[in-house]
């Protein structure tokens, strides 16, 4: 695992040295062990310079230094990332006449890169992000997994281009400008964290998932090479029994958390106390014992989730940790937490404070369960939106107006912002995304001032937006979900927090329920198999071979949240009403008056916490980045 950086231009420019040793600087955390970089001539007088910092996870021996060159070739890479089917290909490059100077997937790669170009992505399986230099074409290929676990951001200005594992490295290079993006803050407000491919720097860009760029080329213009779905929609009613798909399910499960047990450097597992946790535990567990698991826990019993992870760490067997966290403690280390986040988000302090407590513990490598509702059907939103789906449908426009003001009059933001769907608020591939945001369009256009609303670029999520939509047309109703928030909320929020927090720790964090085998067979597992009465998550249940405690496999599904709305009632609340008395550089593009509202709309138990929490998060952002 490692942090990446690097810098083309035309003609070296003085100074081009120290920008990439800037950025590298700025990602110390993601790779302590190591360092190294190069430069590469380039045609037409033009050059690369890039660089790696190396978190060491597999052989670490010197052999896996980066930046890689490959000595019959001249090829070089640098990369960030597992590739959990290394062996095997090194297995097939070996038959090929490939020899190996080490250990690790990072020669791997770079081999696969000169035997297959291009082709070699769809055979790699993990996690990744690189950037692989083909010496006899002079093309420089950039590349992120179709998850998008790995970030890789970049931007280009007059035929320099600079890309980097961070976005904060770029800022550090200073070869990008310190300016907000409206774009990127358009979308901030209305989901909680940036939707790829913009972010909150102009001109700076985060490569889609499932993308390569290839330099020189058609500029620096993302193309796609792989989707989540493999062409083949759900299964459909001719189907063979579900009881005939749990073998092939549990193989599957099994591979993955196996295959990212693969380590040089101790494994564990966050464990909380619900299912999809538990079955990664469960399923390491039968791989390394005994395993090590990791839980944060609160006093506030609500929210408290160590009873029910001692229980699953006990019927595992496994050496557990336990992180109690108070008010106070939140205060003191806040700080720190803010200042680990990559961009903003609404959501990620959990994973910082976990992520110490592993990394503490002497632990390199965690698994998570991250994925798991994604996959199984773990939300409210896979049974409320296909209802607003068939209402969609079935309903005539007035009986849709009817319901709209029947919904508005309810308390609550879910009632809230399905009102509004109904009522016709557009620009959303689905319900699904709609209720994902955290203030909708019309609330976003009161809080920006209007000289910005004119300038917001929608055409950059075009892409994405076309390509999800091919793929929830061949997609059941519930699966549609599935498509929906693995392309928006675990990608956009979840894995990007997870992988900025865990590794402002050095700690490398593996999703196993995200494997590609994995995803692709539950998208084709048709969706009402994944919900069953009261039930959560039936097919995961069905699927492990020694079944978890009742008290597991019952609960009913609860996020791994913080008690955010007592906190910030209690003592977290001067620290936000100072920092939202005043607007600062935020002021010249929202209407601070608007934001003091909701503040107080909160205060008065009128708004989810989520929302000044926002705003609270995204001024430490911009004093810490934009103004620095």
């Amino acid at each position: 695992m490692c942090g990446i950086a690097g810098i083309f231009e035309p003609q070296p420019a003085e100074g081009s040295g120290a920008a990439l040793g800037r950025m590298l600087r700025a990602m110390i955390p993601r790779g302590p062990d190591d360092e190294g970089c190069a430069e590469i001539a380039a045609g037409g007088g033009g050059r690369w310079l890039v660089g790696a910092r190396r978190l060491a996870v597999l052989d670490l021996s010197r052999a896996g230094h980066q930046p890689m060159r490959d000595p019959e070739t001249g090829n070089g890479l640098v990369y960030n990332g597992e590739i959990y089917n290394f062996r095997a290909l090194r297995g097939e490059l070996e038959q090929r006449g490939c020899a190996f100077r080490s250990a690790g997937d990072t020669e791997v790669l770079l081999l696969a890169l000169r035997e297959w170009g291009a082709d070699a992505l769809p055979r790699l399986e993990g996690m990744f992000a690189f950037a692989a230099w083909d010496e006899r074409r002079q093309q420089m290929l950039l590349a992120r997994d179709p998850h998008g676990i790995k970030p890789l951001y970049y931007r280009e200005d007059r035929g320099r281009f600079v890309f980097a594992s961070e976005l904060r490295a770029l800022l550090a290079s200073g070869l990008a400008p310190r300016e907000l993006d409206v774009t990127g803050l358009d979308s901030f407000l209305r989901f909680g964290a940036v939707q790829e491919p913009a972010t909150l720097v102009s001109g700076a860009r985060l490569l889609p998932a499932g993308h390569v760029i290839t330099l020189p080329g058609a500029g620096a213009r993302p193309a796609r090479y792989a989707l989540l779905l493999d062409g083949r929609p759900g299964v459909n009613g001719a189907a063979p029994r579900v009881e005939k798909m749990i073998p092939e399910l549990r193989q599957a499960l099994v591979t993955a958390v196996s295959s990212r047990m693969v380590s040089d450097v101790p494994v564990g597992v966050f464990l909380s106390g619900g299912l999809d946790s538990a079955t990664v535990a469960a399923l390491a567990g039968s791989r390394q014992n005994p395993v090590r698991t990791f839980t944060v826990t609160f006093a506030e019993q609500r929210y408290a989730e160590g009873e029910q992870a001692r229980a699953a760490a006990r019927h595992l067997g496994s050496e557990h940790r336990e992180l109690l966290l108070s008010q106070g403690d939140l205060l003191s280390s806040l700080p720190q937490a803010l200042a680990a986040m990559d961009q903003p988000s609404v959501d990620g302090i959990n994973t910082w404070f976990v992520s110490r407590a592993t990394r503490e513990a002497g632990v390199t490598v965690a698994l998570s369960g991250l994925g798991g509702d994604e996959l199984f059907g773990g939300y409210r939103n896979f049974r409320l939106a296909p209802r607003i789906e068939q209402a969609d449908r079935l309903l005539p426009g007035w009986s849709r107006r009817l319901a709209a003001a029947a919904l508005a009059a309810l308390p609550g933001e879910r009632a809230g912002k399905v009102s509004a769907w109904l009522g016709g608020a557009g620009g959303f591939a689905h319900p699904a995304q709609f209720i994902r945001t955290v203030f909708p369009p019309r609330q976003v256009a009161r809080l920006l001032l209007p000289e910005w609303l004119g300038r917001i670029e929608f055409d950059v999520f075009r892409g994405e937006m076309d390509a999800l939509g091919a793929q929830l047309a061949g997609q059941d109703p519930v699966n549609r979900v599935t498509c929906i928030e693995l392309a928006l909320y675990l990608r956009n929020t979840l894995l990007r927090d997870t992988d900025c927090m865990s590794m402002a720790h050095s700690l490398e964090v593996r999703v196993p329920l995200l494997d590609h085998g994995l995803t692709a067979l539950l998208l084709r597992i048709p969706g009402a198999w994944k919900l069953n009465g009261r039930q959560s998550k039936p097919l995961l249940v069905a699927a492990l071979a020694q079944p978890l405690p009742a008290a597991i496999r019952e609960r009913p599904k609860r996020g791994f949240e913080f008690p955010w709305r007592q906190w910030a009632r209690g003592e977290l609340r001067a620290e936000i009403d100072a920092t939202l008395a005043s607007p600062g550089a935020m002021g010249e593009y929202l209407d601070w008056g608007a934001v003091r509202q909701v503040w107080r709309e909160f205060e008065a138990g009128r708004a989810h916490w989520s929302r000044p929490w926002l705003f609270y998060v995204l001024r430490k952002w911009i004093e810490r980045n934009l103004e620095a």
